[in-house]
Formats: C-alpha cells, structure tokens, sequence
C-alpha cells in the first residue's frame, strides 16, 4: 500500500457522507479510480452503509445493487473504468452485507 492511501482511505467515509468539498472530492475519485486496495476498502464501507440506511429506512426497499449505486456515486457508471468488479471483492462485499443485515436483525429483536 502506498503512504498517500493512508490519506485515501480516511476520506472513504467523509466521501460516502457528501462531506468532500468539491477538489478533495475529485481527487479522491481519481485516486480510488486507479488504486486497487483503496476502491475495495469503499467498497466495503459503502455495503456496510447501504445495508446500514436499509435497516433504518421504514419502507422496507431493498437496494440490491450496490455495486451500481457505488458508481453513480464515482460517476463512472456504465464506464468501463469502474465496471471491473472483481468476483473474490463481489463475493466479500455480499458475505459483508449478510453479517451486518443479520447483525441489525439481532439487534432489533434483542
């Protein structure tokens, strides 16, 4: 991992928030665009978010794409750059998403 990833990652949740202005914003984009190990870690945490709204939202709609949420916020959507999701991430990413659904259900019965 490269030392600028370090200032990479602790923008993961201020970009998930919208707390970026707008030139942090877009050089975080570019970086997590082109860093392998920074765009899995938003990844992670924008399933951890996702499935966090969803247990808060009283409406009972899923999001079931989370991939395609995660770029419309990178606004790479149907780009070939941010499409290449990789099936061992997918596949964490999904078991992720399981563990903290079930974690949220626990909790409200508990």
């Amino acid at each position: 991992m490269k030392k600028e990833c370090t200032i990479y990652q602790s923008m993961v949740e201020p970009f998930l928030d919208g707390r970026l202005s707008g030139s942090e914003r877009q050089n975080f984009v570019n970086h997590v665009k082109h860093c392998k190990v920074c765009h899995e870690e938003l990844e992670i945490y924008h399933v951890i978010y996702s499935v966090m709204e969803e247990l808060d939202d009283e409406s009972g709609e899923e999001t079931t794409n989370y991939m395609a949420s995660l770029e419309r916020k990178l606004g790479t959507s149907g780009s070939k750059e941010g499409s290449g999701i990789r099936i061992g991430a997918a596949f964490g990413l999904l078991l992720l998403g399981a563990v903290a659904l079930v974690s949220g259900l626990m909790i409200m019965l508990f």
